[in-house]
C-alpha cells in the first residue's frame, strides 16, 4: 500500500509523501556525542535575490520578496561549526546577469574568515548558494578536508553541478568527508543532520540544541519562507524542479512543529523577514565568531 496521500490544495489535489521523522528521536541523537552542547547559532547574509512572490509561493502576487542568501555558524566553548558557506560574487551573478542583485562583499569577507576557522563545515546540498563559498576558495583543498557531504551530494557536484563551473573532478571530491546515513546522523554534539531529499536529490535540514535548552531547525530549502511553511503552500518558480509530494509532506510536518512546539525555532535560509526577526530577539547572532 502506497504511503503517498492525496491533499487538498487549490482547485485540484496534490500528491503529498508524509515526513516520517521523530523530534524525540533527533533529541536522543542530539545528546549522543560527548562533549559540550553549543552555546550559540549565529548567521550572515552574503546577498539576495529579489523575486516576485507569485514565485516563492504558490498563489502569491506581483509584490517583490528579498531573499537573502545565508550561511550559519554554530558556536562552540572552543569551536565553530559553519552550515553551508555562502557564494562568490561571480557565483551570485550568474543566477542573474542580465540584471545585478545585491551582493555583500564585506560580509562574505567574514564568511570566508567563519570558513577558515571553523572546525568543520556541513554542506546542506549542492546548490551553488550553500557550496560555492567552498568550492570556490582560493584554499579549496583546506576546507575541503574539514567539509561533509553526503554521497548524493558528492554525485550531484560531479554529475549534475547546480552551476558549470562548480563541476567537480572524483579527484576533488575525494578531498571531502563522505557521510551516508539512513535518516539521521548527529554530526557534532548537540547538532543532528536529517535526511530531507525534495528540494533536491541529496537535501539535509539541521536539529541543534543549545546549552541553554534552546532548539533550532534549520529546514534549509524545504520552504523559501516562513509563508510557505504556515500557509502549506510550496513554491512556485517555473525554473524550480523539487519532488513536490516529498515538499508538500515536509511543509506539513514543519507545520506541525511550528505550532506544537514553543521551544522550537525553525530557521528558513531565505526568508528576510524571519532572519530580521530571529536576530532582533536574539535568537540568532547576526555577527560571526571570528
Amino acid at each position: 500500500m502506497s504511503d503517498v496521500v492525496q491533499v487538498s490544495k487549490g482547485p485540484a489535489p496534490i500528491a503529498e509523501q508524509p515526513f516520517a521523522v521523530d523530534l524525540n528521536a533527533m533529541r536522543a541523537m542530539a545528546a549522543l556525542l560527548p562533549g559540550s552542547l553549543p552555546v550559540g547559532v549565529n548567521g550572515i547574509r552574503v546577498a539576495a535575490s529579489i523575486r516576485p512572490r507569485k514565485f516563492v509561493v504558490e498563489g502569491g502576487d506581483e509584490t517583490p520578496v528579498t531573499m537573502p542568501r545565508t550561511a550559519f555558524q554554530v558556536v562552540y566553548p572552543d569551536c565553530t561549526v559553519m552550515i553551508d558557506s555562502g557564494l562568490d560574487k561571480a557565483t551570485h551573478d550568474s543566477f542573474s546577469p542580465d540584471k545585478p542583485e545585491p551582493y555583500f562583499p564585506e560580509a562574505f569577507a567574514k564568511l570566508q574568515r567563519a570558513l577558515d576557522r571553523a572546525r568543520l563545515i556541513v554542506l546542506t546540498h549542492f546548490h551553488a548558494d550553500h557550496v560555492a563559498g567552498v568550492i570556490c576558495a582560493p584554499n579549496f583543498q583546506e576546507l575541503a578536508r574539514k567539509t561533509v557531504i553526503t554521497g548524493e551530494t558528492a554525485s550531484c557536484l560531479m554529475n549534475t553541478p547546480h552551476r558549470p563551473h562548480l563541476r567537480l573532478s572524483q579527484v576533488q571530491v575525494d578531498h571531502f568527508i563522505r557521510l551516508d546515513y539512513p535518516r539521521y546522523y548527529p554530526v557534532a554534539p548537540g547538532m543532528v543532520l536529517i535526511k530531507s531529499p525534495g528540494h533536491s536529490p541529496d537535501s539535509q535540514m539541521v536539529f541543534i540544541r543549545l546549552q541553554s535548552g534552546r532548539e533550532i531547525l534549520h529546514s534549509v530549502d524545504s520552504a523559501w519562507i516562513l509563508d510557505n511553511i504556515l500557509e502549506l503552500k510550496g513554491k512556485a518558480a517555473p525554473w524550480v524542479k523539487e519532488d513536490v509530494p516529498a515538499i508538500m509532506g515536509q511543509l506539513r510536518w514543519l507545520k506541525r512543529m511550528y505550532d506544537s512546539e514553543p521551544n522550537l525555532t525553525i530557521l528558513v535560509t531565505h526568508d528576510d523577514v524571519l532572519f530580521g526577526r530571529v536576530t532582533r530577539d536574539g535568537i540568532v547572532g547576526d555577527k560571526l565568531e571570528l
